[in-house]
């Protein structure tokens, strides 16, 4: 069975499934622009994201493993990237402004949402029962 979402999911599972989708495909266009070994891992991060989506909406264990470590990693590093670029704007008060406060809460917030929903409770205890 090959399926892009899979409603006898849970809810939390199925909101992770499709934010892991939009995560990895969003992910990986931003990272075209960065070059070098960040580019690299950002974009094997979205892959990884997005690859664990599709086998966690296919009852795979390994698929929900791969979504939560990249969706951690993933989160993880666009905070680092928040605080940092705060910290540079703050530096230059003429440069920071209330939209690139609301691109970085933005920025943040979705991958966030994606490794809370992936280790729910809920989410936890499903895959644990029912996945392979």
């Amino acid at each position: 069975m090959n399926s892009w979402l899979n409603p006898s999911h849970p809810r939390t599972l199925q909101a992770a499934v499709i934010l892991g989708y939009f995560s990895g495909v969003f992910t990986l266009l931003s990272a075209v622009g960065v070059r070098g070994i960040f580019g690299l891992l950002i974009m094997l991060l979205a892959i990884g994201v997005f690859a664990g989506a599709f086998m966690t909406a296919n009852d795979r264990r390994i698929g929900w493993t791969l979504l939560a470590v990249c969706a951690v990693l993933l989160a993880a590093w666009d905070c680092f990237f928040a605080v940092y670029s705060l910290i540079e704007f703050a530096q230059n008060l003429s440069l920071f402004s209330l939209k690139v406060f609301l691109q970085l809460l933005n920025r943040t917030i979705f991958p966030v949402a994606l490794a809370a929903l992936v280790l729910h409770r809920q989410s936890r205890e499903y895959q644990r029962v029912w996945f392979r």
